[in-house]
């Protein structure tokens, strides 16, 4: 027979209490890891997550909670421009302005609700202006942050179609990536992005780019939130006020203003608008069916 000698009771006091500990030490992993969601519509996201590292080094503490006007913050996300392509001599928009004007709102709430320690993750879809006609969707993903006084952006995905690739060889199917297999790229602070293809932001007084022991990062960039809403919008987006009237006549962020002189919008950009006013519950399945249908008959 053999014998076995009987556990004590200080080992066994000892074992529940590392076991008690280990289990402190597995929740607060676990809520340090936790995402706080901000809004969510399918597709499009606002969320508090954990600050991530700089790398390999503990990134500075963010200035937060920060209070910053919606509308300053319209204002600035729409003036924001790259050259899709390094060889480009035209730069369009990151952010266009309805989509501007929607994710300020947004970034606004979760800054002023953001800890020291979080960063504001996001995912906003658009309607981007085609190459030859029309329009098509992508969509734009980063990290944002407020620290010295500044605004952080790490794009993690610029101007990305929001058509899965399958969609063209099964047209019957859902045309949404699924995002389990595809998720958005919200960028880091220890690895650049690398767009394809390549790009380069505009650069100036009020928008730099972000330089870590002499790097200089292409897809980070630090804004002066204060000084490009001072200047308003430049004429080059004149769906921020009325043609016709005069700056003053509507303020930033209040709205989106229609251009009197304005091309209508596309087919395509009028199903995008009403599918997120369905997602939105802003209208109801019969609305929407009845509204689409509309539209399809004048094709």
């Amino acid at each position: 027979m053999q014998y076995t000698p009987a556990t004590s009771i200080d080992a066994r006091l000892l074992a529940s209490i590392l076991c008690l500990c280990l289990g402190f030490v597995q929740a607060a992993a676990a809520n340090s890891n936790k995402t706080i969601e901000i809004w969510k519509s399918l597709d499009e996201f606002v969320v508090l997550a954990p600050q991530d590292t700089l790398a390999g080094d503990a990134a500075p503490r963010n200035d937060h909670p920060i209070v910053i006007e919606p509308a300053k913050l319209a204002v600035a996300l729409a003036k924001l421009r790259v050259h899709e392509s390094k060889g480009a001599s035209e730069s369009i928009p990151v952010f266009e302005s309805d989509a501007a004007r929607r994710l300020a709102g947004l970034l606004s709430t979760a800054l002023g609700r953001a800890a020291a320690d979080q960063d504001v993750l996001f995912a906003i879809d658009m309607s981007q202006k085609a190459a030859l006609l029309g329009s098509k969707p992508v969509s734009v993903a980063g990290r944002a942050f407020y620290q010295n006084q500044r605004l952080h952006l790490i794009i993690g995905e610029l101007h990305v179609s929001t058509i899965s690739a399958e969609y063209k060889n099964y047209p019957i199917g859902y045309p949404k990536p699924d995002r389990r297999l595809h998720p958005h790229q919200t960028g880091e602070r220890s690895k650049e992005t690398h767009y394809d293809p390549a790009a380069v932001f505009e650069t100036g007084d009020d928008v730099s780019l972000f330089a870590h022991d002499g790097k200089v990062r292409s897809d980070w960039l630090v804004l002066n939130v204060g000084a490009l809403a001072a200047g308003g919008l430049p004429a080059a987006a004149p769906t921020m006020v009325s043609m016709g009237t005069s700056p003053n006549a509507a303020a930033p962020g209040a709205g989106p203003a229609k251009p009197s002189g304005s091309a209508s919008p596309s087919i395509e950009e009028r199903l995008l608008r009403l599918k997120r006013l369905r997602e939105q519950d802003l209208i109801t399945d019969e609305e929407y069916k009845r509204k689409r249908n509309a539209i399809l008959d004048q094709l």
